[in-house]
This record gives structure tokens, sequence and C-alpha cells, in this order.
């Protein structure tokens, strides 16, 4: 559950925005919003329900009102009764003013100029317009909200003033300029205004700022303008500067946070030895160049998705000087998928969050989690994702780049994300038998690099018996990999370690759903070649619409290779452990 005031009046739950209808509904939830977790009394409420006299049955009047709020809210038990009158129980990061002022709290307390300005920005992008603007309420804007729109004010005459410490003036006058328009007695927007003139060395607009106000305030208020005006306006003419905003050459002192909050850096080192991939290195490059912010990188079972994704953001770790999050989302494992809920928490605990102050809802969490990520230069890299739904909320906001490992396509968060997919194909022949520490192009190599289907897990596992069997010689490996019924038992790494391939194919087969798990095996078992959905349909004796069906889905996940519109394929090794389930148990 999330509620955002601080504009038009909006309910999110489960990442959808709920309309709240009826005018007296909508005042009353923003009144219990301003007051979050305080009782109002049944008088409270009707002062900002009604602006004239209030209904003679005010109480039963307010009662109704309750009771729609309630059907109109997705979490009704909310809404609670007390001795005094009603409250709305709000928990932390649910309600985005209470997320203002923590992190307006945070910015105050910020060790460094550019942490507190990044808090500040933070801060007020939670503003989507005059707070409760779609609320028609005489008293909620006379009364309750001036201070709130105070609060706002003086976030933002801050953030301003830290650019300028900063010596950041770009764009700074046109947003003063309009500032001033809205504002035109608030004198510190003027004082910051002539500040940021002077220090683009535009002296003489300054000064006519302040002949504008000068006349403003003595026209229509019958005063000067404050000291402070009056004396940076001196200093300008003089031209010494001696005001903070003014002094050309103050620098300020910048403390470095906390490293493991400030840069956290969890991202694992990777495989240490990496044949290969500089055409895919090439195409990361070149979406990292267009400012793409998701990157799929998807494959089947051990193609070497994490290890490609690793070795790239080690490569390009300069790109990313606020950090690198990892996340392992558990989306094809032993144990059951990360839920998205966890998946935050645990970035949060990341980027710094005490457990304690970590909302309880997920919307929330994802909410804090863009927050505090965005426009800072970081990766994150969510490895293992199950689907589109488990990586959506787990998006961080704009300027952080995001790599996606899956054996899903993640087509829904191609379609309607933006992401960027990149499919990690096999190793070309040579780099699979480097890998293997043999001479490309021999027989040997050759041979062996096919039946491990060219792909980087199987290799690894071979390449380790290898060196650990000096005596055994190539050929022998190639006659006991010919030998199907052994071949998985010779790509087992045999101690129970997950990169063992047989357990890694598992994986795949234990996600699908029984129809489509039925489809794949009698392909295994049936379709050694390339196949049509007729021909497929034929070995399940199912309707080719069902067919196509679940052949899109093994598509999807990278059992089954699409060559042609019509012409499929069961990928190698995922076919060699489908016939070896069919032999120990059909159902498996």
């Amino acid at each position: 559950m999330r509620y955002q005031i601080l504009g038009p009046l909006l309910v999110e739950h489960e990442q959808q925005t709920r309309p709240v209808t009826g005018g007296k509904v909508r005042t009353m939830l923003a009144a219990l919003l301003l007051h979050a977790n305080q009782q109002l009394s049944v008088a409270q409420l009707a002062q900002r329900m009604w602006a004239g006299d209030a209904p003679h049955s005010m109480r039963r009047v307010v009662q109704t009102n309750i009771v729609r709020l309630r059907h109109e809210l997705p979490w009704p038990g909310s809404v609670v009764t007390g001795p005094a009158g009603y409250s709305l129980l709000v928990a932390p990061g649910e309600l985005d003013l209470h997320e203002f002022d923590r992190l307006a709290d945070e910015a105050a307390a910020a060790p460094a100029l550019d942490a507190e300005a990044r808090l500040l920005r933070a801060a007020l992008d939670l503003w989507r317009g005059p707070a409760c603007a779609d609320v028609a309420s005489p008293w909620l804007h006379e009364m309750d909200l001036p201070s709130i729109d105070e609060r706002r004010l003086l976030a933002l005459e801050r953030r301003i003033e830290v650019d300028l410490l900063l010596h950041r003036t770009d764009g700074v006058v046109p947003e003063l300029r309009q500032l001033t328009v809205e504002h035109p007695f608030r004198e510190r927007f003027w004082v910051q205004l002539m500040a940021a003139l002077y220090r683009q060395g535009r002296q003489a607009e300054a000064l006519s700022a302040y002949q504008t106000l000068s006349h403003r305030f003595i026209d229509e208020l019958g005063v000067e303008p404050g000291a402070e005006l009056r004396e940076v306006h001196q200093q300008i003419l003089r031209g010494d500067g001696l005001h903070p905003l003014l002094a050309e050459g103050t620098t300020p002192v910048q403390v470095v946070p906390p490293a493991p909050v400030a840069v956290p850096q969890s991202l694992p080192a990777g495989a240490p030895r990496f044949v290969g991939r500089a055409e895919e290195f090439a195409t990361l490059d070149w979406h990292r160049d267009e400012e793409a912010a998701v990157l799929v990188l998807d494959g089947p079972a051990g193609i070497g998705k994490s290890a490609l994704a690793l070795r790239w953001l080690h490569d390009n770790a300069a790109d990313h000087p606020d950090g690198r999050l990892y996340l392992d989302l558990r989306g094809y494992a032993d144990e059951p998928p990360m839920e998205v809920s966890e998946a935050l928490a645990a970035l949060l605990e990341e980027l710094g969050v005490a457990a304690a102050e970590i909302p309880c809802e997920a919307t929330a969490r994802a909410q804090l989690f863009r927050t505090l990520t965005t426009n800072r230069r970081m990766a994150v890299l969510l490895d293992n994702a199950l689907d589109a739904d488990q990586v959506r909320p787990l998006l961080p906001g704009p300027g952080t780049t995001t790599v996606v490992t899956s054996r899903n396509q993640l087509r829904g968060l191609v379609v309607h994300d933006g992401a960027v997919r990149v499919t990690v194909p096999r190793l070309e022949p040579a780099e699979a038998s480097a890998l293997l520490g043999l001479r490309p192009g021999t027989e040997e190599a050759t041979r062996l690099a096919e039946l491990c289907d060219r792909t980087p897990l199987a290799l690894r596992i071979l390449a380790e018996r290898m060196a650990r069997l000096p005596h055994v010689s190539p050929a022998s490996w190639a006659a006991e990999l010919s030998d199907e019924p052994h071949r998985l038992a010779a790509l087992d790494a045999g101690d129970g370690a997950s990169g063992d391939l047989p357990r890694s194919l598992s994986w795949s087969y234990r996600r699908l759903d029984p129809e489509t798990a039925d489809l794949m095996r009698r392909l295994a078992t049936h379709r050694s070649r390339a196949f049509s959905t007729e021909g497929a349909a034929e070995a399940a004796t199912l309707p080719v619409p069902a067919v196509r069906h679940h052949l899109d889905r093994l598509v999807g996940v990278h059992l089954v290779e699409q060559i042609y519109h019509d012409r499929y394929r069961v990928n190698p090794l995922a076919g060699l452990y489908g016939r070896h389930c069919a032999l120990l148990d059909p159902a498996c």
C-alpha cells in the first residue's frame, strides 16, 4: 500500500493506482493522511469536509463516509475507530509526505554537501504538484496544507543554496526567475537569484533584479527589502563578494560517507578463467553508449550468462563509481525463487538502510529503492531471474544501469519496460577448445567441444576432470562422452555443487507446468533433429494450437530452439537430460 498526497491524491496497491471516487470521501482520506496515525474527531473531519454549516446529522454522515472510504481502500483495516474519532494507520514508507520528511531530515544530517544535495533532490522529486491538488476543501488548503508547502519551499531553498555553494549554477537562474514570480516576496529566492547571476558574471542583471524587487517591495508593501538583500546588493556593487553565496573562492569541505553505505560493492569476482565473447562485449558496450537502462542476458542453462555479466561489469567499473549491487534471485535453483519483498529488503540493506527503517510493504520498498538509486551512477546485477514479474519491482531509479540474467527471455520486460535483450550463444569452436585447455583445431578438441555443446558449464566441468586425471587421453574422454547414457555422469562434478550440469538442467524442468514438461520429455525422446509444429503435435498426440503454445513456452526458457518460423530443435543438453529423465521416471 502506498498513499501519495504531494500532488493529486493517489492510492497505490500492488503497483496499481486506485482512484478514490467521491469528493467527500477524497477529502476525508486527505485529512486522515495529513494527520496519519493520529485521531481526528467527527467535528474535525466535518470542518474539512464541509465549507459551510455541516449537516444536522453530522455524526451519521461522517460515519457513512468512513464506511465508503473503507470500501474504497484495498486494505480497509487501516482506518481505525478510536475513542476520540478516527485514524488512518500508515506504516513507514507508505506515505510520500513521510518519505519527504525522512529524506529532508537525512539531508540536514548529511556529512557532505554532495550527499545533502542528492537527498534534497530525492525528497523534492516526490512532489508532483501542489499537495492534495484535487481535494476541494477550503479548510484543508487554508489550515492544514500551508505548513507542508512551507516545508517544501524550505527544502527547495536549501537545495538551491547547496548547488550554489558547490558552484553548480547551470539551470539555476531560469528556475529562480520562475520561483521569484511565483513567490515575489520570498526574499531568499531573490538573494539566490542575484547570487547565481553574479556567479555567472552577470553583474548588471543581478543589480537589475534588485531594482525590480526593491520597487515591488516599496510600491506594494511600503517597506524596503530586508537586510540580507540590501547587503548582497552592496557587495555586488563593490564586487567584493564576501557573502557565502557570492564568494567564488569558497571551497566546501567534503566529507566522504562511509564506504559500505556510499559505495556498496557486492559484485562477486566472477570466473577467473574467461574466454571469448568479444561480440557480446561489443554489443553490451554499444547499448551502454546508447544509454540503455536495462540489459537482459538470456540463454540456456550453463551458457555463461552470469560470467559474461560479471566480467563486463568489472571491466567497466569506472562507469559506476557510486557502487555495484548483486542479487541472486534464485529463479532456477533448488530453493524457491526469491520473493520480491525479500529481494527489495536485501537491496536496501546493501544501500545502507537499517532493517528497522525498511518499509513493510513491497510497494513502499520498491519506491524507496528507486528513490535511493535515482541519478546515481550505479550498476545492479539481478542474477538468475525467474520472469519479468519478479524483476520489474526491483528496477532502480533513472541513471542506474541494470543487468538481468535469466534462462527466461523476459519478453514482458522488453515490451513494457524498454529492456534490451542480448541472447548469449554457444562459444565458438576455438574458444571452447581453449576453455578445455586443448589446442584449437585438433580433432579431439573439436569433438569434445561439440559433445559439450560448446556450453561453458559443461566445458569447465570436463576441463576440471581432465586436469585432475591427466593420464586419461582426450580420445578416451571423447569415447566416454559419446556414450549418451554416460555423458551426464561425466558432466557431473560429483560433489553436489550447484554448478553440476544435470542439477542445473533439472531446475529448468522443475519450473515448467505439467503439460509443457510432458511435451518436452516427448520431444527429447522422439525428436533428435529439427521438427515442425505438426511434428511436435504428432509426437505428443496433442492438437496443433496447444502444441504451438507449449513450444512458445519452451522456446521462451531456451529448452527448445526456434531455428526458423516453424522449425524447431531441442537444445542438445536439455534433450540429453530429458531422455535421461524419461528412462528413470517418465514423470520427472
